[in-house]
């Protein structure tokens, strides 16, 4: 379960934003109870285009990523990314820092890194077990580094206690140490990042493969197929069909001889296609047969969309996990997306607390029936280029049953578009 998020020096983010989970205001529903904390079942975030909005996310994403270590920094030499605000001469050459504070289980972490390209500057790990927080490794390449022996032993052997300071290589991060000696509290942490997910609205084919491999358990299908029927999109059911590819097809494909060569040497390759079910009507409305289609050639482009995020969406309903999407409206009908949103919302759905982040520019959705004021998120930028973040529960003048798009669209909360006068 995600609580906070901050980063700044990031793309479009100069100074510490501060994004929140926590509810800050006295609506009600769409939140749950964890260990004394009230914390949001979903967020939106609205802004103007190259707002930040989706900086906010890639931030998250990158953070992620790079505890995961995504990126492959293994050699002393190898550089880290780094993607500093560009805008000022005060931050196009500094580091940047994340830090992110979440629960496992009933341990609360609060972890982070201040990085550039070539160093990290400083990393830290809390835990907070029963409203007090414990730090368990601190490390700074210009003072003194610690590791809590007791609480945090496996960082002990990485720690040299007489010189005070962590042996690490300076492009490293020490969570990604003590997970490769085993050690327990850093695997659960890089487990926690692993169920922390983005994808890109715009862009479904970078998460097809995953809908289509959850496809192959059964169960999961009909938790799919199920949940596709009820976007009243004319689909009955979905199928999965593989053809072996013949060495005729192969000798076709516009490769290199030897690479030809060595696929048509490797037996069993197959072609895989998703299917379609509609069913086929009489002149008296009966059901009278099935007509596929082919979801690729024959579907409109928010059927194929609404199709390959069903299995993202009900992995993290299902697993409790954390689904970041930008532009989740993107080809989809305003109903369709409130749907989805409010899969999130419903406790009897989502059991294990799982959580959704979106940006968007659907002003439909802005309802104090679908939203609670600290759920709304705005982002804008001023007249230097860098991205201030904000909460909707932030406005003292701002009321719980509020017409909250009305009040948008005139600018009463700021995050939008202020158009120049264009002439020929």
């Amino acid at each position: 379960m995600l609580v906070e998020f901050k980063v700044n020096n990031f793309r479009s983010i100069k100074d510490t934003a501060t994004f929140s989970m926590l509810t800050s205001s006295k609506d009600e529903g769409n939140s749950f109870e964890f260990r004394n904390y009230n914390l949001l079942r979903s967020s939106i975030i609205y802004g103007a285009n190259a707002s930040g909005k989706s900086n906010l996310l890639k931030a998250m994403a990158f953070m992620s990523r790079l505890v995961l270590n995504r990126y492959k920094i293994i050699q002393s030499t190898d550089q880290l990314p780094h993607d500093p605000y560009l805008l000022s001469t005060e931050t196009e050459k500094e580091s940047s820092t994340f830090e992110i504070v979440f629960f496992i289980d009933e341990i609360k972490y609060r972890y982070g890194f201040e990085t550039d390209s070539e160093v990290v500057y400083s990393e830290w790990l809390y835990a907070d077990e029963k409203g007090k927080e414990a730090k368990l490794f601190f490390r700074d390449a210009e003072e003194s580094d610690y590791v809590n022996l007791n609480k945090f032993k496996e960082g002990h052997d990485f720690f040299n206690k007489k010189e005070e300071k962590i042996r690490i290589a300076k492009n490293q991060l020490f969570i990604w140490k003590c997970d490769q000696a085993d050690g327990e509290i850093s695997k659960a942490i890089l487990g926690w990042f692993n169920q922390f997910n983005m994808i890109d609205g715009m862009d479904h084919d970078g998460y097809i493969n995953f809908t289509m491999k959850k496809m192959e358990d059964e169960a999961f299908r009909t938790k799919i197929v199920d949940l596709v029927k009820t976007a009243d999109i004319g689909i009955n059911d979905i199928q999965i069909e593989e053809e072996d590819i013949s060495l005729e097809s192969i000798a076709t494909w516009a490769l290199p001889d030897d690479l030809k060569t060595k696929i048509m040497n490797e037996k069993g390759w197959k072609s895989v296609s998703l299917n379609t079910i509609h069913q086929k009507f009489d002149q008296d409305g009966k059901v009278i047969s099935n007509v596929v289609f082919e979801l690729n050639e024959d579907e409109s482009k928010g059927t194929k969309k609404f199709f390959a995020m069903s299995a993202p969406i009900l992995d993290t309903l299902q697993n409790g996990k954390i689904l970041i999407i930008d532009e989740l409206d993107a080809s989809l009908h305003p109903i369709l997306t409130q749907h989805l949103i409010k899969l999130f919302h419903d406790e009897d759905i989502n059991k294990n607390n799982a959580q959704l982040i979106f940006a968007t520019h659907d002003t439909n959705l802005l309802k104090p029936e679908l939203f609670r004021r600290d759920q709304i998120w705005l982002t804008e930028k001023d007249q230097y280029g860098a991205t201030t973040i904000y909460s909707l529960a932030q406005f003292k003048n701002v009321r719980k049953q509020e017409d909250f798009e009305k009040q948008y669209i005139q600018g009463k909360y700021g995050a939008i578009p202020y158009l120049g006068k264009f002439e020929f």
